[in-house]
């Protein structure tokens, strides 16, 4: 098993490689993201440019659920590195020509269902000034030219290549304002014709992404309590089928199998603090069937909970 490597000396740039979930972590600070993994053995990569105005991340990731939240006076764009993507965002399904923009503590949830390229940029200060499109809801998906796009991705390549093979430069302040003022012109141009996806967006559908995020503020203020779906339903006052069918539009799959998900991690980092049999804490989340425990875990996780509780400090 392998931590993080920082493969890069400076302070302007990181290159950190992951293979195992216990070790990933985020690197954008004006960005909190929390997830919940499908798979343990991963293969991630970031590359991580802190400049004055923003702060550059080109990530490979892995499949899993996302939690986002911009922190106060931020402003973030999310776009794909490459022609293949099966990110979700908000319940949307992104394509190579979409652009996610969000702006001040917007939130959003996502879904990763396989290892992807993207770059987030996140700008410190708020840059509804320069005449981008509103982001009402929080994170906003746009419809980008193809063109357009593709000059904007082309441009986030550079920026990673030339920080790459010149970490001393890309320190300069006069280096790092020409950057700033290239990616911002990037953007300008590339939202001047967008279109929102979200136009058309329901009710129903903004009522089923309260929900999501309902349940997800429960489990995490309840992390050494199982929660299932009668309780959720009383706690956000809705029926059980109005939570099943939030999730399934916003986490891909069922109620059941989401709040399994869910309860699985938290054991994997019960377990990982020590102090615990492994029946007493597969019961402690409502895992009775023990046998049948131990195999969803070991098919998530890919080792057995006893191998988990082996590696706890």
């Amino acid at each position: 098993m392998n931590n993080a490597l920082s493969l890069a000396p400076s302070s302007a740039l990181r290159v950190c490689c992951f293979d195992d979930i216990d070790q990933y972590r985020w690197s954008a600070e004006g960005l909190q993201l929390d997830f919940t993994p499908l798979a343990r053995k991963i293969s991630a990569r970031q590359l991580i440019v802190n400049l004055p105005g923003c702060d550059i991340v080109v990530e490979r990731t892995f499949p899993r659920l996302i939690d986002a939240k911009l922190m106060p006076g931020r402003t973030a764009i999310v776009l794909s590195m490459s022609d293949e993507s099966t990110l979700q965002i908000n319940g949307v399904d992104l394509d190579s020509d979409t652009l996610v923009l969000g702006y001040d503590r917007a939130i959003f949830v996502g879904r990763e269902t396989t290892p992807i390229w993207f770059a987030c940029v996140v700008f410190k200060h708020d840059m509804r000034d320069r005449g981008w499109p509103a982001a009402a809801k929080g994170f906003d998906i746009f419809t980008l030219s193809r063109p357009a796009h593709h000059r904007l991705r082309a441009l986030v390549q550079e920026v990673a290549t030339f920080a790459s093979r010149s970490p001393d430069d890309i320190q300069k302040p006069e280096v790092a304002r020409g950057i700033d003022e290239s990616l911002l012109a990037a953007v300008d141009e590339a939202l001047a014709d967008s279109v929102s996806i979200f136009g058309a967006r329901s009710a129903h559908t903004e009522r089923f992404l309260a929900v999501v995020k309902g349940i997800d503020e429960i489990i995490s203020e309840n992390p050494a309590n199982p929660i299932y779906s009668g309780d959720l339903a009383r706690a956000l006052g809705v029926s059980v089928r109005t939570i099943h069918t939030a999730v399934l539009q916003y986490r891909g799959m069922s109620l059941h199998r989401y709040l399994r998900l869910k309860r699985l991690w938290q054991v994997r980092q019960r377990l990982l603090s020590g102090n615990i049999s492994v029946k007493a804490c597969a019961l402690a989340y409502g895992f009775w069937h023990l046998s049948d425990f131990s195999r969803s875990y070991r098919t998530l996780f890919g080792e057995l909970p006893s191998q988990t509780l082996a590696l706890a400090h």
